[in-house]
């Protein structure tokens, strides 16, 4: 993958990764095993070209290990209503373990996913109980943007 200019992000794709959706980080370590996480609330500061992600700290041991020598992480986004999905790929450039300033946010985009999941029948009980309150901040680069929807165009380029 060789891309010559960095990914920016426009209005509408910010508006979908803000929505309050289904959130999943990946990591790898320097052997390449592949760790997975939840992420919540993502954000798109205004240059578009870095996002903005939480996850919590006690589930996400191993990926935040993965990110003190291999910088490198993907993103995946998606509605549980409409099936539409993106991904983004790039390198980590900040972890912030203080996140008490972020909460308010993350709330709400964690209410945002419950009320999507509720509205095709999953519990908010369970819903709930995915989530910790202790977060971490994870920002990156966007280097690479996917549509990862079902279908033919799955795996294009954005």
């Amino acid at each position: 993958m060789t891309q010559t200019t960095p990914f920016r992000i426009d209005e509408s794709l910010r508006e979908f990764i803000e929505l309050g959706l289904a959130v999943q980080i990946a990591t790898a370590s320097n052997n390449g095993s592949p760790h997975v996480t939840y992420g919540w609330s993502p954000r798109v500061p205004t240059d578009g070209r870095t996002v903005e992600v939480f996850i919590d700290k006690v589930r996400s041991a191993t990926p935040l290990a993965d990110l003190k020598t291999n910088k490198k992480i993907a993103m995946t986004v998606a509605d549980p209503i409409s099936y539409r999905s993106i991904q983004l790929k790039g390198t980590v450039v900040g972890i912030e373990l203080d996140c008490a300033d972020d909460q308010a946010w993350v709330r709400n985009g964690r209410e945002g996913f419950l009320v999507r999941t509720s509205l095709i029948g999953d519990d908010p009980v369970a819903i709930r109980n995915l989530w910790y309150d202790d977060v971490v901040r994870l920002t990156f680069s966007v280097e690479f943007a996917f549509d990862q929807t079902p279908g033919p165009e799955a795996g294009k380029p954005l």
